[in-house]
């Protein structure tokens, strides 16, 4: 095809528009291009009786309705087309197998190329790459051309946090981000959204490489987990999303508006309040205390209106036998689903289906159903010290046709049998582990999300399925909630964060915080956002009063699910009223102003139909002073947390001694609107 942008449908985002053409990607802005890639291509890596062979298109030729290329020595061929949709360039690929040799796939590069030499005399290329996290507690954040990624520091952590197929490369510039990216480059504005559509069969990734600041590789590429491709084969693959814009957060929500769309995410109408045991109980947790908090519960509905009331961890005799409670629950876990209901309460409860620890009945009694390593033991998925500091917890095959059995049955008598119609879905990851399958056609991800199709199955299409520590992609379109950050804790952060987790992944509140703010995009696209509990006790935590304050602004502006994890009886009377004085804040449409400025954003804008909010953060160490542009003509604003009018000169207001850990929120009152409205 002739090397002319017109010769494709481009994608226009804000004057800035993408041209695909065989070999060259472009985006242009009046004419002149400003991100460019060459040497577009595709290419695999396949396993031929043992030998692992790489490939790398030279180049794509024209061929009916796209382009194409061959590899003739396998008889292998990938075939490109594009169309437009919602102003974004949409490429899909199909993979034909012509030869006489079974193929083994590991990897599928959908889309490949090199980015253009950078003009003579042109300043240094200052990059911004959003890297998304592999599943819920992935660490996920936009990193500059001189920073590096990198895993945590131990194989256990790595198993429960990251994708061990895929080391971080602990180089500078050089990253994987899981599903999409967007790239900015600041100094001419231009941004690049680059995402795959269809998730459910591939563990599907985008490689950049900006190291030095030069754009020197993009790929979107799928794991092929080592699946067959037989001869006559056809396989028709996802499709790679792209648009161009000056704006790489809307860039984000165009992507995942449009992925959610192809993958029919389940995006219930109304976001539920609930209340959940761990944060407060923790594995202690009794039959008598849930039965204490729903007392406490229906006293204050009219001040804290919760749906449902969740039973966490430390109900069940061991992992794997979830029909089986302990001895703290004498009646049963059906009569206190009763009583939940009987409240005037939906009523959750928290299981890990795909895994089962050795002193376990489902252990001991159907070892065949146990996913396995090369040597044939099972495979370890998690080292929980508050199940046991001895052996791990193992994963079960879900793509075993009993297991799939096992777990329709498991979603069946908790949802429908015992009345749990909020399911709290833990630790999923573990049945995308690597490993030696019962079915060895199957992806990674369709394995995992075989196991959850087969536990909505059994639950009902009524069911809420809530996914947590879940590899986002295989999800899309059977959970209602997400987990989109590592859990909160009762304290900041800790040595195990700070050190062994690299202040990234792992369970601290900071870290939820963060990914509260970089996932805010994926709400009511692909699914409700969790961003976890609120907890804000004064007493059994470390938080301070500003870092409660912050989490629960953080929590209320992104309008994710809204859950308590606090006895509420014996809260003062003050933390309470923080309660009732953030609720009213659910409901708006957030925009995190600096996701592409710096690693940990500061800035949060949430739009209502009765006015505007703004929380500018402290997540410094100090005490920090903040200029903050008011995007109305107004005279002052109202600071939510103090009731304090604040002037606006010049179009800002100054905000001063933001503590650390902090926040300022302010609310923009629209004419007409009483504030009082937002208190």
């Amino acid at each position: 095809m002739a090397d002319d942008p017109a010769a494709l449908p481009g994608a226009a985002h804000e004057a800035l528009s993408i041209a695909f053409e065989a070999g060259r990607l472009r985006l242009h802005s009046e004419g002149e291009p400003r991100i460019e890639l060459v040497g577009v291509t595709v290419g695999l890596i396949v396993d031929r009786n043992g030998e692992r062979l790489r490939w790398r298109a030279a180049g794509l030729e024209e061929s009916a309705g796209g382009w194409s290329a061959h590899w003739p020595e396998l008889g292998v061929q990938m075939a490109l087309r594009s169309d437009v949709d919602e102003g974004a360039l949409r490429l899909r690929a199909t993979l034909e197998h012509d030869g006489d040799a079974e193929l083994r796939l590991v990897e599928i590069a959908l889309l490949e190329g090199v980015g253009g030499e950078p003009a003579a005399g042109a300043p240094a290329a200052d990059w911004a790459v959003f890297r998304n996290g592999y599943q819920s507690w992935s660490g996920t954040r936009v990193y500059a051309a001189h920073e590096a990624d990198a895993d945590p520091w131990f194989g256990f952590l790595r198993d429960s946090h990251t994708d061990v197929a895929h080391r971080a490369a602990g180089r500078a510039g050089v990253f994987r981000s899981d599903l999409v990216t967007a790239l900015v480059e600041r100094h001419s504005g231009a941004a690049l959204g680059i995402g795959v559509l269809e998730t459910a069969t591939y563990v599907a990734a985008v490689e950049v490489d900006v190291s030095g600041g030069v754009l020197r590789r993009v790929a979107v590429v799928l794991d092929g987990d080592d699946t067959p491709l037989r001869p006559g084969e056809r396989r028709e693959l996802p499709a790679v999303w792209l648009a161009a814009g000056r704006d790489g957060w809307a860039l984000l929500e165009g992507w995942a508006a449009s992925c959610g769309a192809a993958m029919r995410a389940r995006v219930p109408q109304r976001t539920p309040l609930g209340w959940c045991s761990w944060y407060y109980y923790f594995t202690r947790v009794a039959e008598t205390d849930i039965i204490d908090n729903l007392g406490a519960l229906g006293r204050l509905r009219a001040r804290v209106p919760c749906d449902y009331v969740q039973v966490d961890d430390g109900y069940q005799r061991a992992i794997g036998d979830w029909f089986e409670p302990n001895d703290k629950f004498p009646h049963g876990l059906r009569w206190l689903a009763e009583r939940i209901r009987a409240a005037g309460f939906d009523a959750g409860i928290w299981v890990a289906p795909f895994l089962v620890r050795p002193e376990s009945r489902l252990f001991r009694e159907r070892p065949h159903w146990l996913l396995r390593t090369s040597r044939g033991r099972p495979r370890p998925a998690c080292w929980n010290p508050g199940w046991s500091y001895g052996r791990p917890a193992y994963a079960l095959d879900t793509t075993h046709p009993e297991v799939l059995d096992w777990l329709r049955e498991l979603g069946r008598t908790l949802a429908r049998q015992w009345g749990y119609r909020v399911l709290k879905l833990d630790f999923l990851y573990a049945a995308a582990l690597p490993g030696v399958r019962a079915d060895p056609t199957a992806t990674r991800a369709q394995a995992l999300r075989r196991g959850l199709e087969a536990i909505r199955e059994g639950a009902g299409d009524d069911a809420f399925l809530l996914g947590c520590g879940c590899p986002l992609g295989p999800a899309i379109g059977v959970v209602d909630g997400m987990r989109i950050g590592a859990d909160v804790a009762p304290q900041w952060e800790n040595w195990i964060s700070r050190g062994p987790n690299r202040r990234r992944h792992g369970v601290a509140t900071a870290h939820a915080m963060q990914n509260m703010l970089t996932r805010a995009f994926m709400h009511r696209r692909l699914w409700l956002n969790d961003p976890d509990c609120l907890m804000v006790r004064a007493s059994e935590t470390q938080l301070t009063p500003d870092e409660v304050r912050g989490l629960a602004t953080a929590i209320a502006l992104t309008d994710g699910m809204f859950v308590l994890s606090d006895r509420l009886e014996a809260l003062p009377a003050e933390r309470l009223g923080w309660i009732e004085r953030i609720l009213p804040l659910l409901g708006g449409r957030a925009r995190v102003e600096d996701c592409f400025e710096r690693a940990m954003p500061e800035r949060l804008d949430a739009t209502y139909a009765d006015g505007d909010a703004i929380a500018v953060f402290n997540f410094s160490g100090a005490a920090v002073d903040r200029r903050v542009v008011i995007p109305a003509p107004v005279a002052s604003v109202r600071e939510l947390w103090s009731d304090a009018e604040l002037p606006v000169l010049d179009g800002a207001v100054e905000l001063s001694a933001i503590p650390p850990h902090g926040v300022r929120l302010l609310w923009i009152e629209r004419p007409g609107e009483v504030i009082e409205e937002r208190r």
